[in-house]
């Protein structure tokens, strides 16, 4: 293989070709490996559910295929992979009737059923070597006009490291990635550590988590989640940038994806917000507020255990002073409280007695020791 160097000054050559000879690319960032690579109808299917398709097979079948969008390929025996365009490909190969339209999609198979246009030939920009594209890529989709989400970014990021600098490790080898994206070595180290941990919990079934959709795992929460010390402590890396992952705990790792992207009763999950990463990454320090979280699915409740004990029965009586005042404010209100209301006083009355014993008999056993 040439060196990138080399590469990099070469033209690609300007040419028709027919769509039967066009594959789709096997490592396209925007997919998991196993769907990128595997059954073009399963691939297609991954097309027609989260890109959209139907709008660029109704363009093309009606107005034909736009000669200014030269598919990006590279030769590969005597066939070609589409580096760059395959969703025009996934479009130009359904209403050529060479992959079937995905069951369930009424709207698509009718496109396709009255198509106007099935073009058969395509223009497409032909590189020797798919090194040539992938900084081409890298330009276009990191820092030009069509933004890839975060997740493939870092599968872009991976797949650099892999093409161009697999001989690199540590600080030198973030730099480079650094350099051919234009972003900063840390961020990069942790857009690919944070790809490790997804990738070995997506190795794992994403641990069959109940009510887990892998599909609405929010790559770029999950990877400010992880720019936490002590979040990427608790799921096993050895720091922030560790790119190997080698003692990851799937334990833990499994409760964290519980905590982040299952959605409860409320439609929410249990950390509800990126915002409260601050909190979760507060818990995951205490033991106690761990199994408090684990036990209550509570993260208000696990933060304020992670504070220490002590800390933690303060802000609760804080609380309860609050809302006490609260209801008093509501007395002269009322005409008549509701049934019932004046046992619950009652009880908060003695519960109230009991906590305030046991904080004396607490301070005195201090006070003795």
């Amino acid at each position: 293989m040439k060196s990138p160097k080399d590469t990099d000054h070469e033209k690609p050559d300007s040419k028709r070709i027919e769509v039967e000879l066009l594959d789709f690319d096997p490592e396209n960032p925007r997919f998991p490996p196993e769907i990128a690579s595997g059954p073009i109808e399963q691939l297609v299917e991954r097309f027609v559910r989260d890109e959209r398709l139907l709008e660029i097979v109704t363009s093309i079948a009606d107005q034909g295929y736009f000669e200014g969008e030269p598919l990006l390929v590279t030769k590969n025996n005597g066939r070609f992979h589409v580096i760059e365009g395959n969703r025009r490909l996934a479009a130009l190969k359904l209403l050529n009737r060479q992959v079937d339209v995905p069951e369930g999609r009424p709207s698509i198979d009718e496109v396709v059923e009255n198509a106007k246009n099935r073009p058969q030939e395509v223009p497409c920009l032909v590189f020797s070597e798919s090194p040539q594209v992938l900084r081409y890529l890298g330009f276009r989709h990191i820092t030009g006009i069509k933004s890839w989400s975060s997740l493939q970014k870092a599968r872009y990021l991976k797949r650099l490291k892999i093409t161009f600098y697999q001989e690199m490790t540590g600080k030198d080898l973030l730099v480079r990635l650094a350099r051919e994206i234009g972003s900063r070595s840390d961020y990069v180290g942790q857009m690919l550590a944070s790809l490790n941990v997804y990738e070995h919990a997506e190795k794992q079934g994403f641990y069959k988590v109940k009510g887990l959709n892998p599909e609405e795992i929010d790559f770029s929460v999950l990877g400010t989640a992880l720019s936490y010390s002590s979040i990427a402590e608790f799921t096993g890396l050895d720091g922030r940038q560790d790119m190997e992952g080698v003692n990851l705990s799937d334990e833990n790792l499994k409760n964290l994806l519980s905590w982040m992207f299952v959605a409860r009763s409320n439609q929410k999950s249990i950390l509800g917000d990126s915002r409260n990463l601050k909190k979760l990454a507060a818990v995951v320090e205490s033991k106690d507020a761990i199994n408090i979280l684990v036990k209550e699915g509570n993260l208000d409740s696990a933060y304020q255990l992670s504070k220490g004990p002590a800390q933690a029965l303060n802000l609760a009586l804080k609380n309860i002073e609050k809302r006490l005042k609260d209801a008093w404010d509501w007395m002269p209100l009322i005409d008549s409280p509701e049934p019932g209301d004046d046992e619950r006083a009652d009880g908060i009355r003695k519960l109230a007695h009991q906590l305030r014993d046991a904080i004396r008999s607490k301070n005195a056993e201090h006070e003795d020791d």
